[in-house]
Protein backbone atom coordinates (compact mmCIF):
# COMPACT_ATOMS: atom_id res chain seq x y z
CA UNK A 1 0.00 0.00 0.00
CA UNK A 2 1.26 3.42 -0.93
CA UNK A 3 1.86 6.00 1.49
CA UNK A 4 -0.60 8.17 -0.14
CA UNK A 5 -3.21 5.73 0.07
CA UNK A 6 -2.67 4.76 3.55
CA UNK A 7 -3.10 8.65 4.32
CA UNK A 8 -6.52 8.70 2.39
CA UNK A 9 -7.49 5.48 4.52
CA UNK A 10 -6.05 7.31 7.68
CA UNK A 11 -8.08 10.04 7.33
CA UNK A 12 -11.02 7.90 6.79
CA UNK A 13 -10.50 5.88 10.04
CA UNK A 14 -9.66 8.62 11.89
CA UNK A 15 -12.85 10.75 11.36
CA UNK A 16 -14.67 7.71 12.45
CA UNK A 17 -13.04 5.75 15.02
CA UNK A 18 -9.98 8.11 16.31
CA UNK A 19 -10.91 10.76 18.55
CA UNK A 20 -7.52 12.58 20.64
CA UNK A 21 -8.52 13.63 23.96
CA UNK A 22 -6.59 16.35 25.90
CA UNK A 23 -4.08 14.46 27.01
CA UNK A 24 -2.85 13.03 23.68
CA UNK A 25 -3.28 16.29 21.84
CA UNK A 26 -0.63 17.36 24.46
CA UNK A 27 1.22 15.11 23.47
CA UNK A 28 0.94 15.22 19.73
CA UNK A 29 1.55 19.27 20.00
CA UNK A 30 4.75 18.67 21.97
CA UNK A 31 6.19 16.27 19.39
CA UNK A 32 5.09 18.99 16.54
CA UNK A 33 6.98 21.84 18.83
CA UNK A 34 10.53 19.46 19.30
CA UNK A 35 10.57 18.25 15.68
CA UNK A 36 9.94 14.78 16.38
CA UNK A 37 6.04 14.59 15.33
CA UNK A 38 6.30 11.09 13.21
CA UNK A 39 8.25 9.23 15.06
CA UNK A 40 5.24 8.56 16.98
CA UNK A 41 2.45 5.92 16.15
CA UNK A 42 -0.14 7.29 14.76
CA UNK A 43 -3.56 7.78 16.06
CA UNK A 44 -5.08 4.81 14.41
CA UNK A 45 -1.98 2.75 15.16
CA UNK A 46 -2.70 4.10 19.23
CA UNK A 47 -6.60 3.24 18.93
CA UNK A 48 -5.92 -0.18 17.96
CA UNK A 49 -3.02 -0.52 20.69
CA UNK A 50 -6.22 0.46 23.49
CA UNK A 51 -8.47 -2.18 21.04
CA UNK A 52 -6.14 -4.55 21.94
CA UNK A 53 -5.33 -3.62 25.38
CA UNK A 54 -9.49 -4.12 26.25
CA UNK A 55 -9.86 -7.36 24.23
CA UNK A 56 -7.14 -9.25 25.53
CA UNK A 57 -8.33 -8.15 29.14
CA UNK A 58 -5.06 -6.56 30.13
CA UNK A 59 -3.84 -5.65 33.62
CA UNK A 60 -0.41 -5.72 32.97
CA UNK A 61 1.78 -3.85 30.47
CA UNK A 62 5.34 -3.34 29.63
CA UNK A 63 6.74 -0.89 27.36
CA UNK A 64 9.84 -0.87 25.97
CA UNK A 65 10.54 2.85 23.87
CA UNK A 66 8.14 5.60 25.11
CA UNK A 67 9.30 9.12 23.20
CA UNK A 68 6.88 11.59 24.80
CA UNK A 69 4.33 9.07 25.91
CA UNK A 70 1.61 8.70 22.82
CA UNK A 71 1.10 5.13 22.73
CA UNK A 72 1.33 4.86 26.97
CA UNK A 73 -1.52 7.11 26.92
CA UNK A 74 -3.22 5.59 24.46
CA UNK A 75 -3.43 2.24 26.23
CA UNK A 76 -3.68 3.41 29.60
CA UNK A 77 -6.87 4.75 28.72
CA UNK A 78 -7.88 0.79 27.79
CA UNK A 79 -6.76 -0.41 31.18
CA UNK A 80 -9.04 -1.22 33.94
CA UNK A 81 -8.98 1.66 37.14
CA UNK A 82 -6.48 -1.18 38.58
CA UNK A 83 -4.34 -1.42 35.28
CA UNK A 84 -0.51 -0.62 35.17
CA UNK A 85 1.99 -0.04 32.71
CA UNK A 86 5.74 -0.11 33.14
CA UNK A 87 7.22 1.85 30.41
CA UNK A 88 10.86 2.14 29.80
CA UNK A 89 12.71 4.71 28.57
CA UNK A 90 16.24 5.03 27.63
CA UNK A 91 17.06 8.68 26.27
CA UNK A 92 16.89 11.17 29.28
CA UNK A 93 15.30 14.03 27.83
CA UNK A 94 12.50 12.08 26.28
CA UNK A 95 12.41 10.39 29.76
CA UNK A 96 11.86 14.20 31.30
CA UNK A 97 9.22 15.04 28.34
CA UNK A 98 7.19 12.07 28.52
CA UNK A 99 6.98 12.28 32.70
CA UNK A 100 6.22 15.72 32.00
CA UNK A 101 3.02 15.38 29.59
CA UNK A 102 2.08 12.13 31.43
CA UNK A 103 1.84 14.10 34.88
CA UNK A 104 -0.55 16.23 33.64
CA UNK A 105 -3.00 13.33 31.85
CA UNK A 106 -5.98 11.44 33.95
CA UNK A 107 -3.94 7.95 33.58
CA UNK A 108 -0.66 8.85 35.22
CA UNK A 109 -1.63 6.89 38.38
CA UNK A 110 -1.59 4.09 35.62
CA UNK A 111 1.61 4.71 34.27
CA UNK A 112 4.87 3.80 36.22
CA UNK A 113 8.17 5.38 33.77
CA UNK A 114 11.49 4.14 33.97
CA UNK A 115 14.62 5.73 32.45
CA UNK A 116 17.02 3.08 31.47
CA UNK A 117 18.07 0.51 29.29
CA UNK A 118 15.81 -2.23 28.32
CA UNK A 119 17.94 -4.62 28.25
CA UNK A 120 19.33 -4.56 32.01
CA UNK A 121 15.61 -3.33 33.34
CA UNK A 122 13.63 -5.83 31.89
CA UNK A 123 15.01 -8.80 33.80
CA UNK A 124 15.11 -6.64 37.00
CA UNK A 125 10.82 -5.62 36.66
CA UNK A 126 9.73 -9.70 37.86
CA UNK A 127 6.18 -9.27 36.15
CA UNK A 128 4.00 -11.42 33.90
CA UNK A 129 2.74 -8.90 31.43
CA UNK A 130 -0.94 -9.87 29.98
CA UNK A 131 0.48 -7.57 27.10
CA UNK A 132 3.90 -6.15 26.05
CA UNK A 133 4.64 -3.49 23.42
CA UNK A 134 8.25 -3.17 21.90
CA UNK A 135 8.84 0.41 19.83
CA UNK A 136 12.59 0.91 20.71
CA UNK A 137 15.44 0.48 19.04
CA UNK A 138 15.55 -2.17 15.73
CA UNK A 139 19.32 -3.87 17.03
CA UNK A 140 17.61 -5.01 20.08
CA UNK A 141 14.71 -6.13 18.84
CA UNK A 142 15.86 -9.99 19.02
CA UNK A 143 16.61 -9.41 23.06
CA UNK A 144 13.49 -7.73 23.45
CA UNK A 145 11.61 -10.65 21.99
CA UNK A 146 13.64 -13.52 23.55
CA UNK A 147 12.59 -11.56 27.35
CA UNK A 148 9.08 -11.29 25.85
CA UNK A 149 8.10 -15.20 24.97
CA UNK A 150 9.91 -16.03 28.17
CA UNK A 151 8.01 -12.93 30.60
CA UNK A 152 4.25 -13.43 29.09
CA UNK A 153 1.16 -14.27 30.74
CA UNK A 154 -0.57 -17.37 29.31
CA UNK A 155 -3.35 -15.75 26.63
CA UNK A 156 -0.74 -12.70 26.41
CA UNK A 157 0.13 -10.65 23.74
CA UNK A 158 3.44 -9.10 22.23
CA UNK A 159 3.53 -6.89 19.96
CA UNK A 160 6.11 -5.05 17.75
CA UNK A 161 5.97 -2.19 15.62
CA UNK A 162 7.64 -1.23 12.75
CA UNK A 163 8.30 -4.80 11.97
CA UNK A 164 8.80 -3.93 8.20
CA UNK A 165 11.80 -1.59 9.16
CA UNK A 166 10.97 1.00 7.09
CA UNK A 167 10.66 -1.22 4.06
CA UNK A 168 14.17 -2.76 4.00
CA UNK A 169 12.30 -6.69 4.94
CA UNK A 170 10.46 -6.02 1.35
CA UNK A 171 13.05 -3.88 -0.73
CA UNK A 172 16.37 -5.10 0.70
CA UNK A 173 17.73 -2.76 -2.29
CA UNK A 174 16.61 0.35 -0.74
CA UNK A 175 18.47 3.52 -1.20
CA UNK A 176 18.20 4.70 2.32
CA UNK A 177 20.56 2.80 4.98
CA UNK A 178 20.09 0.63 8.22
CA UNK A 179 22.36 -1.38 9.97
CA UNK A 180 23.06 -5.31 8.74
CA UNK A 181 22.36 -5.55 12.84
CA UNK A 182 18.97 -3.86 12.60
CA UNK A 183 18.05 -6.27 9.79
CA UNK A 184 19.10 -9.76 11.29
CA UNK A 185 17.52 -8.97 14.74
CA UNK A 186 13.92 -7.60 13.04
CA UNK A 187 14.48 -10.72 11.03
CA UNK A 188 14.47 -13.14 13.82
CA UNK A 189 11.68 -11.16 15.50
CA UNK A 190 9.41 -11.77 12.78
CA UNK A 191 10.48 -15.55 11.91
CA UNK A 192 10.81 -16.25 15.21
CA UNK A 193 7.23 -15.14 15.86
CA UNK A 194 5.82 -16.70 12.77
CA UNK A 195 7.62 -20.30 13.37
CA UNK A 196 6.79 -21.19 17.47
CA UNK A 197 4.23 -23.28 17.64
CA UNK A 198 2.93 -21.67 21.24
CA UNK A 199 2.35 -18.51 20.03
CA UNK A 200 -0.79 -17.39 17.43
CA UNK A 201 0.86 -14.96 14.96
CA UNK A 202 0.33 -12.35 12.41
CA UNK A 203 2.07 -9.26 11.08
CA UNK A 204 -0.65 -6.08 10.74
CA UNK A 205 -0.37 -4.63 7.52
CA UNK A 206 -0.36 -0.74 8.78
CA UNK A 207 2.62 1.28 6.75
CA UNK A 208 5.37 0.62 9.05
CA UNK A 209 3.97 -2.99 10.06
Amino acid sequence: MSRETLSKSETYINRYFVKDDLDLVRVREALKVDGKFGINVSGAEGKFLQFLVGVSRAKTIVEIGVLYGYSTLWMAKGLPADGTIIAIEKDKKNFDRASELIKNSNVSSKIHLINGDAREVLPQIGLTPDLIFIDADKSNYRHYLDWAMKAINVGGVIIGDNTFLFGHLIDEDRGEKTSPTAIESMKYFNETLAAAPNFRSIMVPTYEG
